[in-house]
Order: structure tokens, then C-alpha cells, then sequence
């Protein structure tokens, strides 16, 4: 059975997370898993989120 991991790396998940996803008018709303980094990452981009691999992101459903 493979080990969960952080979405956009290797390292164990430290949260599953609320995450909009979007790109234009496109828009996902997901449940990940994300590594302390990256969680740290997304809480410091706010409400204007971050972009990643041509998506952007933010921490929450709205």
C-alpha cells in the first residue's frame, strides 16, 4: 500500500487542507493533503494564492 504524501512532493502530509483551485474560469474545489511546507506556503499567499504548475491556489472553499 503506498504511503500518503504531500501533493506537490515527497514528504508526508502534515493536513488534509480545503483548497480552491483555479485557472481563468475554471475552478475546482479539492480536499489535499499538504507537507508542512507547502501549507506554510499557500497560508502566506492569502487570498490572492499561489501558482503552481500553470494552476493557482488558495487555502479554502471560497
Amino acid at each position: 500500500m503506498p504511503r500518503p504524501r504531500c501533493l506537490w512532493c515527497t514528504e508526508p502530509p502534515y493536513q488534509e487542507v480545503a483548497v480552491l483551485k483555479w485557472r481563468g474560469e475554471e475552478r475546482e474545489r479539492l480536499t489535499v493533503q499538504l507537507c508542512r511546507k507547502h501549507l506554510g506556503r499557500l497560508n502566506e499567499a492569502g487570498t490572492k494564492g499561489r501558482e503552481i504548475k500553470g494552476w493557482s491556489y488558495k487555502v479554502g472553499w471560497w
